[in-house]
């Protein structure tokens, strides 16, 4: 009976060490962060949650630990950090603006804009998810009315020069492409105007768009 006493004595200042330890650690972490040492910071924080416990998660530390991860350019440990404050609800709005920030850094467009959609669908009123989305549909929408608009020009020479007749399949063919271009370009930009109703460059836009399709009927 004694040994199993001190058995559990044992394993029970053990437990506490372990959650002094981690304390310490987070505490040199945020330290470390206040003096913008990131790799330190990171380190100190990543020891603390190898011997955190059962305590609590301290969702604030994690955040930390992908805003410094990010800073020292480690793309895929900041994502692995942000995804678990994400999957805590922890500083939501920031973490999908962080999370949307590693994926443009990895050149994953689909993964941004998902990452925007998510983010909104969780805070609807986030102003700067709002803009992101709708500066990335806004720049979509330019290249597909730019792409109409190359490929107008370039069917309206061919036409000027007798090299097309108005009768031929390919400049059919080509006013059909530049067709498609500039109703992808207003369905996008339409996109951006529901998040950013006062973006005149997109309504503009639209408006040229709409003029060159009537132009072609």
């Amino acid at each position: 009976m004694k040994r199993l006493v001190l058995v559990i004595l044992i394993c029970l200042s053990f437990s506490f060490l372990y959650a002094q330890n981690a304390v310490s650690l987070k505490n040199e972490g945020n330290k470390a962060l206040s003096a913008q040492q990131y790799g330190i910071a990171l380190l100190k924080y990543e020891g603390a949650l190898k011997v955190w416990g059962n305590k609590p998660t301290d969702n604030a530390m994690i955040f930390s630990m992908g805003t410094c991860a990010y800073r020292l350019n480690d793309m895929k440990k900041s994502l692995k950090y942000f995804d678990m404050a994400i999957a805590a609800g922890y500083e939501l709005d920031m973490s999908y603006q962080y999370r949307a920030c590693i994926m443009k850094a990895q050149n994953n467009t689909d993964g941004y804009c998902t990452t925007l959609k998510d983010g909104l669908a969780k805070v609807p009123k986030s102003k700067a998810l709002k803009e992101s989305l709708a500066k990335y549909y806004y720049s979509e929408g330019s290249n597909h009315y730019h792409k109409g608009s190359d490929i107008l020009k370039n069917t309206n020479e061919k036409l000027h020069a007798g090299k097309y007749s108005s009768t031929d399949k390919a400049l059919k063919d080509d006013n059909a492409k530049a067709r498609e271009e500039f109703n992808q370009a207003v369905k996008l930009l339409q996109l951006s105007l529901e998040l950013v109703p006062n973006d005149e460059n997109a309504k503009t836009i639209i408006g040229n768009c709409q003029l060159k399709l009537k132009a072609m009927i």
